[in-house]
């Protein structure tokens, strides 16, 4: 594939990407999983897009209780297929069993007969560590490692897997002969990256076990000395986090990552697991004299890494996060912001009450990094909340003409360094690059996905594909025809995702025509027809949203987030006694906990139970740290009317004062505290 090729079906998997990252961050995450793998087989590749992201999206969904693959799963991606296939489909149930070695080796085994010398290395390098890890390493895994890093011309590698299945079977005669071969290989590599000759003894020294100077073991350094030596912590950190000390761990883990700070798989990805195990564990969160400690440092890397500290012991906080994305960037830890601003991104995403400053933050730190479409998504994000803002508007102009600069190859000069050769090439990755896509292109798709699913109409991703192509259309038709579809898949396989996404598509339909039925009342407020068209659909958005989320929370009882829609939807029926055992138990979901204990204080408000509304807007408001944000204004405020209410009216003027000074257009706070200083008097 030529280099226009490569980037052209790159950026066609990134459409699949994004669309991924959108049903992650919507917790979708098994289908996140197909889509990840419909954008590999166009890019296999794609390592930091595709692979990295899936790996993480595949320890996110174990973290959060995600089921391991089924037998009859298992059986039917375990069959013997073309390489690029096989890979894919060990991808998928590595995505669904994370920490299952037998699936890793079975992707390097196709990734390497494929030809894809990229994620062959990738995976290697992480069963490489696991196997080292492991309390009884595998002497067939580091044979597997072996030819594997030699197939694809990784020599240094290759002699460190060959030596360390040495040290397991000492007498293995053929192995022996094989690491000699390959030491003199390396020794001729060294030689001529040296000014003299390279001593011919060197790498037959570490057959025996010992160290010619200035060579190093390659079982323990593969390439950096720093990065030998923060895996050594890093394996402490595991060894000592089995125990149950996880606090000390978290120190091992950030001494690992002060040797490498941009270790990404083997230490933050791992410290952020051992956060998640720890916070479950009912692990404090950081003291006040702790949060003193860490709040600054001398250098980005430390300021980096002190963030990690805090986020560790409360992996909730998402302003840790941020200082810790602001240091990264400026550490120039690539790999880590990227990381830990896609897990900013999408728990931003997922909050009740999105932040702007947020966006703008997430806006700044991808354009710094490089990845602008992430840089337009979050400022995107950010247009949304204010579209007001005419400076948000001028940089997503600016980024949309960067991401051009880098996309499409010109130079300072406005000249193409590398210009799309193919117009229709470029008007489709323009099409794919738009916010709003064009209905050319929409059409296109639709027909693409058709094709597809009359060739193979069972395959998932077919009939997801063409659903969502259809839905993008906008119009009544072709929804309805997507929503029928999915019923009748639903109806056939017994799989509730498939009505799950057909009753997402009917939500979609009905504010749609909520909207225009809102728009024709503004503008002929005295049509009688037109407020009775909006009573109507609104009424009929009202009965199916309570119907779709009460049948999602039957079919994914364990799901947080279908708990807190259903309870929402209850709370705006008035239905209060339904809706607060729900949001008390979607408290448990970290990123839902504020905004569940506010509606618990607002369905006992409607109830009538001040006292008990005011205790829990008060353990609200201790509970979330920031004071001057939409939420803590929102508690507050609330808290201030729960006090009004039970006759505290002092109280409740105080409170509204402290509101007022902060914002003091902020709802009707002004005739409040005008209102009760009157009654005062």
């Amino acid at each position: 594939m030529s280099q226009e090729d490569s980037s052209q079906a790159l950026d066609k998997a990134g459409v699949f990407f994004e669309r991924a990252r959108r049903l992650g961050t919507a917790t979708n995450f098994d289908n996140a999983i197909d889509t990840y793998l419909e954008g590999l087989r166009l890019a296999p590749e794609a390592l930091e897009q595709g692979h990295i992201e899936l790996r993480e999206l595949g320890l996110l969904r174990q973290a959060k209780g995600g089921k391991k693959p089924s037998e009859e799963e298992k059986q039917q991606r375990l069959q013997p297929k073309e390489p690029l296939e096989q890979m894919l489909d060990a991808e998928y149930l590595l995505a669904k069993d994370p920490g299952h070695l037998p699936y890793a080796e079975a992707m390097l085994k196709a990734a390497v007969a494929s030809g894809c010398k990229k994620t062959a290395k990738w995976i290697a390098d992480l069963i490489f560590l696991a196997n080292n890890a492991a309390k009884k390493p595998s002497l067939p895994i580091y044979i597997l490692l072996k030819d594997s890093y030699l197939a694809i011309n990784e020599v240094d590698r290759a002699f460190a897997a060959g030596k360390n299945a040495l040290k397991i079977d000492p007498g293995d005669a053929k192995l022996i002969e094989q690491l000699k071969a390959l030491s003199v290989k390396l020794t001729a590599s060294a030689g001529r990256n040296q000014q003299g000759p390279a001593p011919a003894e060197d790498y037959s020294l570490l057959l025996s076990g010992q160290k010619a100077n200035g060579v190093n073991d390659m079982s323990e350094n593969q390439i950096d000395p720093a990065v030998t030596k923060a895996w050594v912590f890093f394996e402490k950190a595991r060894k000592i986090a089995e125990t149950g000390n996880f606090d000390y761990a978290i120190e091992m883990y950030l001494d690992g990552l002060r040797c490498n700070p941009d270790a990404l798989e083997d230490g933050h990805l791992k410290l952020f697991e051992l956060a998640l195990k720890r916070q479950k564990k009912g692990g404090k969160k950081p003291s006040m004299v702790e949060k003193v400690k860490h709040l600054r440092g001398k250098t980005p890397t430390e300021q980096m890494l002190n963030a990690e500290y805090l986020f560790a012991k409360d992996p909730d906080h998402l302003p840790y996060a941020e200082a810790m994305l602001k240091a990264a960037v400026a550490a120039d830890c690539k790999k880590t912001a990227k990381w830990i601003a896609d897990l900013t991104f999408q728990t931003n995403n997922a909050a009740p009450k999105p932040s702007f400053q947020v966006y703008v933050l997430l806006k700044d730190s991808y354009a710094a990094l490089g990845l602008y479409e992430r840089a337009i998504a979050a400022c995107g994000k950010a247009a949304k909340i204010k579209p007001e803002d005419p400076e948000i508007a001028d940089q997503y102009k600016r980024l949309s003409a960067e991401m051009t600069v880098a996309k499409g190859g010109y130079d300072i000069s406005g000249d193409f360094k590398h210009s799309i050769k193919d117009r229709e090439a470029q008007e489709e990755l323009h099409a794919q690059q738009s916010v709003v896509k064009t209905e050319d292109y929409r059409i296109t798709v639709v027909k693409n996905a058709r094709k597809a699913f009359v060739q193979e109409p069972n395959l998932p991703r077919n009939i997801y594909n063409l659903a969502g192509a259809l839905s993008d259309l906008e119009n009544d038709k072709a929804e309805n025809e997507a929503i029928q579809l999915l019923e009748n898949t639903y109806k056939t396989k017994k799989d509730f995702s498939y009505k799950q996404r057909a009753g997402l598509i009917k939500l979609k339909q009905l504010k749609r025509k909520v909207r225009l039925a809102k728009s024709a009342l503004e503008s002929k407020p005295a049509d009688a027809q037109a407020r009775s068209t909006l009573a109507a659909f609104s009424e009929q958005l009202n009965s199916t949203e309570l119907e779709h989320y009460r049948l999602c929370m039957e079919n994914y009882p364990t799901d947080h987030q279908a708990r807190y829609e259903y309870g929402i939807r209850l709370f705006r029926n008035k239905r209060y006694d339904e809706a607060i055992p729900l949001f008390q138990d979607a408290q448990r979901d970290p990123r839902r906990r504020i905004a569940a204990m506010d509606k618990i204080g607002m369905c006992f408000y409607a109830k009538g139970w001040f006292t008990d509304a005011i205790d829990i807007f008060s353990q609200a408001i201790n509970a979330y740290e920031l004071k001057e944000d939409a939420t803590a204004k929102e508690l507050r405020y609330n808290l201030a009317r729960s006090f009004q209410e039970n006759g505290d009216t002092e109280e409740a003027l105080d409170i509204y004062r402290k509101i007022a000074q902060l914002d003091f257009a902020y709802k009707d706070v002004r005739q409040r505290v005008d209102q009760l200083r009157k009654e005062a008097q």
